[in-house]
């Protein structure tokens, strides 16, 4: 089996796995949405019909029948996606996304590649088509600030998430690098006054020890 034909059989088992949709407020219009989304391969201007077809297959009683009123109105990924979130999402739940993306924040230990990730995501819950420079804002906002001075640096440069990740994948190991060597001397340092502090005596135990020699030798 060829590799094309094993990528095939496997979106085809992702396909099948991907419960349906009805359009009952109960059910993740969000999974929903991104799952379809990356088993078709989608993007804004397909207009493969078979796509869309695909799409049909999973939607089913009231969002079929909703469909079906408006196919005629798909002409790409697009029109789907901007009519079937306007149809299915709920504002509340973008509002507390937006409100999430607003509070969300790296922490101290947290990878930066973990801070992105997260932050990308949320950005596209809210707005599949944000552009990379409004979500390279948000990143900026709440980035470590140790590395947000370096980046911001870079700036200029960056017009795009991938090079945007690409300085900060950067600065990360640059830190993790720093970090590592510091407590490798830490220890080392901590090691050597462990040694000294137990193999060498001090100076009052010497004379202890002397003052007791003496006092010996003289009693006999």
């Amino acid at each position: 089996m060829t590799d094309q034909a094993l990528l095939s059989k496997a979106r085809k088992t992702r396909f099948d796995d991907l419960p349906n949709f009805s359009g009952h407020p109960s059910e993740d219009v969000e999974r929903f949405s991104k799952s379809i989304k990356n088993i078709t391969k989608a993007t804004d201007e397909s207009n493969n019909h078979e796509i869309l077809e695909m799409v049909r297959g999973k939607l089913t009683q009231s969002a079929g029948l909703w469909f079906d009123d408006n196919e005629h109105n798909f002409r790409t990924w697009f029109d789907f996606e901007i009519q079937f979130r306007n149809r299915y999402f709920s504002t509340t739940m973008t509002h507390t996304k937006f409100d999430k993306l607003k509070q969300r924040i790296q922490l101290p230990d947290e990878p930066v590649t973990s801070y992105i990730d997260d932050v990308i995501n949320l950005c596209r819950e809210i707005d599949p088509h944000m552009s990379d420079s409004i979500i390279i804002q948000h990143l900026m906002s709440s980035l470590n600030p140790d590395f947000r001075k370096e980046i911001s640096r870079r700036e200029s440069c960056m017009n795009t998430l991938s090079e945007f990740f690409e300085y900060a994948k950067i600065e990360q190991d640059l830190y993790d690098s720093f970090e590592k060597s510091r407590h490798l001397i830490l220890e080392t340092k901590h090691s050597n006054f462990t040694y000294k502090h137990t193999t060498i005596p001090s100076l009052t135990a010497i004379i202890k020890t002397t003052k007791t020699t003496l006092s010996n030798y003289e009693s006999e």
